[in-house]
């Protein structure tokens, strides 16, 4: 479950276009993560999605979907959302509200925090720069770059344990697409999951990113003031391929199991 928490998060940020005239959109995207002693992990998504209903298949190596891909969607505009897994000969389903879906998120965060006796001062998110450059898949594209600054610390019998996290996200967005419905109705669960530092956090975010994302990097340093160690992982999400589907084959993505 943690894994389709992340994920979607991710993917509702970096692209959802409002498909218009066609029936349905399919786009394909990438996304590496790379440790600090340079191994790297990549893997692969599929996004389904029309005026009221979206999908995401994580697929393999080869960008492929099978009946073992994990997937998440939602065929009522983003009311209810519906998560497959399949990894043997069972398959595994639920389905939740997305207001419920985020509240579970604020509660599994408040209640750690609590259990460990956590810490934390709201992020602080500042604007480093924004300009135009080069266009990506056709589309005009902005560059712009957040720096995010937060700090915890933690008391386990006598020791403090004190960490600092800066973030930098280079966002590449255009502002010749709409957002799409079903990415403000998300957007607006986010800022009320219940747990303050992450409605905080998103509200503010969300606030500065003024179209869809075509691309996104980004680089976490995670300071130890306590060990004086500094932990540095990377992370690249791109946007590959956006295919216009005819109506059969977006309705093929949104039969309910």
């Amino acid at each position: 479950m943690n894994r389709y928490k992340r994920t979607v998060c991710v993917s509702l940020l970096l692209l959802i276009l409002t498909p218009g005239a066609y029936a349905g959109y399919r786009a394909s995207y990438e996304i590496t993560g790379t440790k600090e002693n340079g191994e790297s992990n990549v893997h692969y998504e599929i996004l389904t999605f029309d005026d009221t209903r979206f999908r995401i298949d994580f697929v393999d190596e080869e960008g492929k979907r099978t009946e073992q891909s994990p997937y998440i969607m939602t065929p009522d505009n983003g009311e209810t959302w519906y998560i497959g897994d399949k990894p043997d000969k069972d398959f595994y389903c639920s389905h939740m509200k997305t207001n419920e879906f985020f509240e579970s998120v604020g509660e599994q965060a408040t209640g750690a925090m609590d259990f460990f006796n956590v810490k934390a001062e709201k992020p602080v998110i500042t604007k480093v720069f924004e300009k135009p450059v080069d266009n990506i898949l056709g589309f005009k594209i902005t560059h712009l770059q957040l720096e995010t600054h937060a700090s915890a610390h933690a008391w386990i019998l006598f020791l403090k344990f004190e960490y600092k996290v800066k973030i930098v996200d280079d966002i590449f967005y255009t502002s010749e697409l709409d957002v799409h419905p079903i990415r403000k109705k998300w957007l607006e669960a986010l800022t009320q999951s219940g747990n303050d530092l992450i409605d905080t956090m998103y509200s503010d975010y969300t606030s500065k990113v003024p179209g869809p994302m075509v691309q996104k990097e980004t680089v976490i340093e995670i300071t130890d003031l306590r060990k004086k160690t500094v932990k540095v992982e990377k992370r690249k999400a791109v946007v590959t391929k956006i295919d216009e589907i005819s109506a059969k084959e977006t309705d093929a993505a949104f039969i309910n199991p």
